[in-house]
């Protein structure tokens, strides 16, 4: 079974490179998603390495979105929805 997973381009774009260079230098001919699978693999095989990685990221609740989403904006309604449709629709 297969599941869909979202990745930002530019990271898509790294492992495409990879993949382009495995066929032109080693003549090996892969598809994304068994590269993508041998890298959780590889990961999850050097956990360690994956957790100091993972330490040396900003913590979470230093990012501007987090931020947000902790103080939110009191617009002096109970139920902002139609706020909302007013500000995306602009009714």
């Amino acid at each position: 079974m297969t599941v869909a997973i979202k990745i930002e381009e530019k990271k898509k774009a790294k492992v495409e490179r990879f993949q382009a260079s495995l066929l032109l230098q080693e003549n090996i001919k892969i598809t994304l998603q068994e590269i993508v699978g041998l890298m959780i693999d590889y990961a999850l095989e050097n956990e360690e390495e994956i957790i100091k990685k993972l330490k040396e990221l900003p913590a979470l609740e230093d990012d501007p979105a987090w931020k947000t989403l902790d103080n939110p904006k009191h617009w002096g309604v109970k139920d902002s929805s139609k706020r909302i449709d007013e500000f995306v629709y602009g009714c």
